[in-house]
């Protein structure tokens, strides 16, 4: 995951940045509500944000750069609120482009 998304993202913004989660054990993603069949149990997702760059326009520019399975723009309501779910698989990547909100659930696009 880091070689394919996270690096690329860093050296094209030449931000800084920390995910906020990656890899969950299985008990992890039971603790939080997650699935155990999640792709952070498997190492293929990670959640982040850059700072000062805007949720939309990374998920803009990652989905226009770089190969992902799943990109979800998650909670955003502009600016940098919310965060990026991004995940990469070594073989068959979907290019799935999902927006998340606690009201509508997910729908497929970047929905603002």
């Amino acid at each position: 995951m880091c070689e394919n998304v996270l690096e690329p993202v860093r050296s094209h913004f030449s931000i800084p940045f920390t995910p906020s989660s990656g890899y969950r054990s299985a008990e992890l993603c039971v603790a939080i509500g997650s699935s155990v069949s999640s792709q952070h149990a498997k190492g293929e997702a990670a959640d982040f944000e850059v700072p000062s760059i805007s949720n939309l326009e990374l998920c803009t520019w990652i989905i226009n750069n770089l190969d992902f399975d799943q990109i979800i723009l998650e909670c955003y309501t502009g600016g940098n609120t919310g965060w990026v779910h991004c995940s990469y698989k070594a073989e068959g990547n979907r290019k799935e482009v999902l927006t998340y909100d606690k009201e509508n659930g997910y729908r497929k696009g970047l929905l603002t």
